[in-house]
């Protein structure tokens, strides 16, 4: 007889990197965490928090500078911490690991 219905339910033997997948998709979701990560590749230096929104606040005209850059702090930036994209303290900057994330940012 074949496989039975119990089968289907059990997880993929690469359940988790279907969960980092979904996990990386989830954070590229958002529109103005695209744009942080596509800011910070064209840059030579990585920014401070206050340059960066700034341009987040000059892309998205529905956001003043400080709403920015409190949605960066408290929201994008951790989620994109979180990710293995960026590090923060005192400037933004990409990780290595955001390469291949990068790819899949279009541009904005």
């Amino acid at each position: 007889m074949g496989r039975n219905h119990h089968e289907a339910l059990e997880p993929a033997a690469d359940a988790t990197a279907s969960d980092e997948t979904d996990a990386l998709f989830a954070v590229l979701s958002n529109a103005d965490r695209r744009f942080v990560l596509s800011h910070l590749a064209q840059r030579e230096t990585p920014p401070a928090l206050d340059p960066l929104a700034g341009a987040l606040a000059t892309w998205n005209d529905d956001r003043s500078r400080e709403d920015a850059r409190i949605a960066l702090h408290h929201v994008h930036l951790p989620k994109l911490e979180d990710a293995g994209l960026v590090t923060y303290g005192d400037t933004v900057e990409l990780t290595d690991d955001a390469d291949a994330s990068l790819d899949l940012v279009d541009d904005v």
